[in-house]
């Protein structure tokens, strides 16, 4: 038989045979594996930020559909108890927690517990059991307790008590008010021990509603324990004992007795009382003796029936405690076993079953449409024989199979229409079944000839009507029904390619007459005409992973001739002999496929492990069109698509479901930042309450998300991505932080959205926080240190400017007293030793020489005193000043020998400015370079040349004189002079002299 992967339809079917009365729910359970703290639920509450708070009997637990977050220490940063007896939220979203010792106030953004100890005054409650909590229509908060009812006054942090009187006469009975309800015309209804109470708030009194009472009777009727106003404003109330339910009249002001029909005990605990809505019907949800039931009434008759019982045998011993419907959807029921969830199913699901007929025979595996009438009437194939189902009138009559059929069309793996019957496979062989003669041909032999066993799988015909089908991993057999030919494929276990030993998964004949079929994670394609093949190998993967989830499977067509083959992850798109991934673009599904089918509209349906779900072809937009029952509950390994409407097999009947009815899917609610922590300091929910967040370059940074779904929470993905960080959309895979560790500082933008099973986002949640660099990084300390070094550089630029300014006064007074004192004196000398000279001419002429040499070395000091004060002076600084004073002093000097001057000088070197060294050295060794060509070169012309490039200066004397040969000219202080002078302004001179040709002296230096 056919391998099946899926669990059977079995309980829905039951439910919908047994009473199609009953409305059908889903059980989802959640115990202390899930999370909880404990299994014993005593009250469930949603808060206005979605988040599921479940108190315990040893703890309070916070559900957001994925993680349970346990609140189950006590003492200063906990609990006054772990007992918790009630919830409530006020209006400011604090949620209050009352205990058996005490009540406690926890702030969701700050996670700090505020503990109300019973006293009196400030921080305190009247009584340490706390009852109940209660926040009325004008966001008061109200506290019950065997003492009465306490009004909490925010400006006192106290709360107000009001007694009322809860003692009845049966003394077994412990003293309480258990419930509050303020009703749509805004009574304020009080649960008691002793009765109800109607109480007034301004008044601060209250009427008393309840039964005579006989002393030593058991669990009296008064002990009221469940309040409830219905959507027409009926009030409905539970006692923990006698005749269990109440209604209140009206017109009488009375609360009488609902009379049970058959009750399901001699004394009826009803310990709360909702409403529930299941297919466009409201029923009134009760616990009675820990059972979950509805009442009904008909003809003035009330009776119970058992949703849990019906729906799941399983929780027969389930003892229900606490109802809470949610108003969106979603309906939670707290046990001593557990928290159950419950959802109804698709009012789109309808079913076709077989009457008295055994179910284990009549499973449906295959619903086939008539070749004649394809929406008008299926057979379906089961192990007990065939059945005939109609649609319009929703029949289902069985076929008298032929006598011969031994089992072969009982046991059918897949089929192939043609205009009088249908080509099948079975697991007892081969063959073809004329529908409307009734005939049978059977052709099991061929199987057996060429594979010695009977079962065949896959069938196709091409397009010469050759029929191909796959045999129990002994490859594939071609039969021509025409010429009863027969050939064997891939079969040969001893040549390359063979699947011998190899499941097939699937084999179609394509558009184009092409052959394709998938084995062992390849796909085939084959011409049918010379049987030659292509093995086509799916893409790779990005990284390691079993090719068995990414490997080739099943193979359809659409409408506009694509050929689409599915893998267990992804769906690819046949190009060029190449297989193209279409779905999903990145990564892999996060479900498993089994079946891919082209709707009539060519539309894409899967058939999934988490239901089935229908796309286009762009595999953009999903939609779950699964009927909604619990996992493993509905077989959609056949899925038929006709007219609009999926039908698929299952236990003793078939399945339609009609998708346009389906509730349409909204956007899944936006993800809440629950938690940042960053170093030892943390924030909640700051998603809604935004705070700033400021972190240390040093430290790692969690962020803790809920994405709070309790519908579809299972198959809800979430999303995150840093900006600037993470490339693209990262997934949470495992538990929902995000970690990051020592991000560089700046400020970022955290994103995190979640997104559905059928492809639908929820708004972006955003938040934004900073990472602090170092001291040294911080604007403050750049900015004071740009401050700092700028005060430096200025300090430096004034004290140079200062020491400038000295140096240059300096400079001015050096030059002015050696011009105004030395040169004067020197000069003074030059002018005696003349006199004298005259008086001693003839009395002493040996003298005369001296006095001349005195002279001519006084007069020659005089010169080089105005070199150096020339140099000294500041205002000389610039190049224009040198180059008068070169060329003024090599005019004077070429003068007196009638030497022709030729001086060519750089424009540029006007405008430059030179240091005191290289000015002074370059006009001296351009006057001793001078100097020495007037007196020594006999030159008829000295052509001088002063450049400047790129702050390399240049200067070149050259004259035409006799020259004289450096091996043999005995070297004076001139020359001397000239290599000191330039090795002082690190420059280069080079002297070229050669007798008879004139002397070229070239200094190269920079400045």
């Amino acid at each position: 038989m056919k391998k099946k992967s899926f669990i059977l339809f079995f309980l829905l079917v039951k439910c919908l045979m047994a009473n199609s009365q009953v409305p059908v729910f889903n059980f989802e359970s959640y115990t202390t594996v899930n999370g909880l703290t404990d299994n014993t639920i005593i009250q469930c509450m949603q808060d206005s930020r979605g988040f599921l708070w479940i108190a315990a009997a040893t703890g309070l637990n916070r559900y957001d559909g994925k993680v349970f977050k346990q609140y189950n220490s006590f003492g200063k940063n906990g609990l006054t108890d772990l007992s918790v007896n009630c919830l409530a939220e006020d209006n400011e979203g604090n949620i209050w927690i009352g205990t058996g010792n005490g009540l406690n106030k926890l702030n969701p953004f700050t996670e700090i517990i505020t503990h109300y100890y019973e006293g009196s005054g400030p921080g305190t409650i009247p009584y340490k059991w706390c009852n109940y909590l209660y926040v009325d229509k004008n966001k008061n908060l109200w506290l019950s307790t065997e003492k009465g009812v306490a009004l909490f006054d925010k400006r006192s942090n106290s709360f107000l008590n009001f007694p009322v009187t809860v003692y009845g006469a049966d003394a077994r009975i412990n003293k309480f008010i258990d419930r509050i309800l303020e009703d749509s015309k805004g009574r304020f209804w009080l649960a008691t021990s002793y009765g109800v109470k109607l109480f007034d708030r301004d008044k601060k009194t209250y009427l008393s509603f309840h039964f005579p009472e006989t002393k030593g009777e058991s669990l009296n009727e008064n002990a009221i324990v469940a309040l409830y106003e219905d959507r027409n404003g009926n009030i409905w109330a539970g006692s923990w004992g006698g005749n269990g339910l109440f209604r209140f009249n009206e017109k009488k002001n009375i609360f009488e007795k609902i009379i049970i029909q058959n009750p399901p005990a001699a004394s009826l605990v009803v310990s709360d009382i909702t409403e529930i809505q299941a297919h466009n019907v409201v029923y009134l949800l009760l616990t009675i003796n820990g059972k979950l039931c509805y009442l009904e009434e008909k003809n003035g008759v009330n009776s119970l029936v058992s949703i849990a019982q019906e729906n799941r045998p399983d929780l027969s011993t389930a003892v229900f405690t606490d109802l809470f419907n949610n108003g969106k959807g979603t309906f939670w029921a707290g046990s001593y076993n557990g928290l159950y969830k419950l959802s109804s199913s698709a009012s789109a699901l309808q079913w076709a079953s077989f009457s008295n007929e055994k179910i284990s025979d009549n499973y449906v595996w295959h619903i086939i449409p008539d070749i004649k009438q394809p929406h008008d009437i299926y057979y379906l194939s089961t192990i007990g024989g065939w059945w005939k189902y109609g649609p319009g009138d929703q029949k289902i009559s069985k076929i008298q199979l032929p006598v011969n059929e031994n089992k072969l069309l009982r046991y059918i793996n897949n089929w192939l229409p043609d205009e009088h019957g249908y080509w099948f496979t079975s697991v007892e062989g081969f063959g073809y079944y004329d529908i409307y003669q009734n005939r049978l041909t059977d052709l099991t032999s061929l199987i057996k000839e060429r594979s010695g066993q009977t079962n065949t799988g896959f069938i196709a015909k091409d397009n010469s009507g050759k029929i191909w089908l796959t045999m129990r991993r002994y490859g594939i057999l071609v039969y021509d029904p025409a010429t009863k030919k027969t050939w064997s494929l891939f079969a040969d276990s001893t040549k390359a390619d063979n699947i011998f030993g190899r499941a097939a998964t699937d084999l179609v004949c394509g558009k184009n007459g092409t052959i394709y079929f998938c084995v062992y994670n390849k796909l085939y394609s084959v011409d049918p005409t010379s049987f030659a093949y292509r093995i086509i190998r799916a893409p790779s993967y990005e990284e390691q992973i079993d090719e068995t989830k990414i490997g080739p499977e099943k193979i359809v067509f659409t409408a506009d001739n694509r050929t689409l083959v599915s893998s267990r992850l992804r769906v690819y798109e046949l190009k060029d002999n190449k297989l193209v991934t279409v779905f999903p673009q990145s990564g892999l599904s996060s479900f498993t496929i089994e079946k891919i089918i082209v709707g009539e509209d060519n539309s894409i349906w899967l058939a999934t492990l988490k239901g089935a779900f229908k796309t286009d072809t762009g595999f953009r937009k999903w939609t779950n069109v699964s009927p909604g029952s619990e996992k493993g509950q509905i077989d959609l390994s056949e899925l038929t698509i006709s007219r609009g409407k999926i039908l698929f097999n299952g236990t003793a009947g078939i399945g339609i479901l009609n998708d346009s009815l389906l509730p349409k899917t909204m956007a899944p609610p936006a993800v809440i930042i629950d938690k940042i922590k960053y170093g030892q300091k943390q924030n909640y929910l700051v998603s809604i309450q935004p705070v700033e967040i400021n972190s240390s370059y040093k430290d790692a940074i969690e962020i803790e998300l809920s994405a709070i779904d309790f519908k579809n929470e299972k198959e809800n993905r979430v999303l995150y991505k840093l900006d600037g960080w993470d490339k693209d959309w990262r997934e949470i895979t495992g538990a929902a932080i995000v970690r990051y560790d020592q991000l560089p500082p700046g400020d970022y933008v955290f994103k995190a959205k979640a997104v559905n099973t059928e492809g639908i986002q929820s708004k972006e949640t955003v938040l934004n926080f900073s990472v602090i660099p170092p001291f040294y990084r911080t604007w403050w300390f750049i900015a004071l240190m740009f401050l700092v070094v700028a005060g430096a550089i200025y300090a430096i630029y004034r004290f140079r400017l200062r020491k400038a300014l000295e140096m240059e006064r300096l400079r001015t007074r050096i030059a002015t007293d050696l011009h105004d004192d030395i040169g004067a004196t020197l000069s003074s000398i030059s002018m005696y030793s003349q006199a004298i000279k005259q008086q001693l001419k003839e009395n002493n002429p040996q003298l005369e020489n001296v006095l001349d040499k005195m002279g001519d070395n006084s007069r020659d000091m005089v010169n080089s005193i105005s070199d150096i004060v020339w140099a000294i002076n500041p205002d000389n600084d610039d190049g224009e000043k040198l180059v008068q004073r070169m060329e003024n002093y090599a005019i004077d000097i070429c003068a007196t020998k009638n030497i022709m001057l030729h001086f060519d000088r750089d424009e540029k070197i006007s405008s430059a400015v030179l240091p005191l060294e290289y000015r002074k050295n370059i006009y001296l060794i351009f006057k001793e370079a001078v100097n020495n060509a007037v007196k020594y070169a006999d030159a008829r012309n000295i052509r001088v040349a002063l450049n400047l490039q790129n702050r390399q200066l240049s200067l070149v004397v050259k004259d035409d004189g006799k020259g004289f040969d450096e091996t043999t000219v005995k070297k004076g202080n001139g020359l001397k002079n000239l290599c000191i002078r330039t090795a002082e302004i690190k420059g280069t001179i080079n002297i070229d002299a050669t007798e008879g040709k004139g002397t070229t002296i070239f200094l190269k230096c920079s400045i």
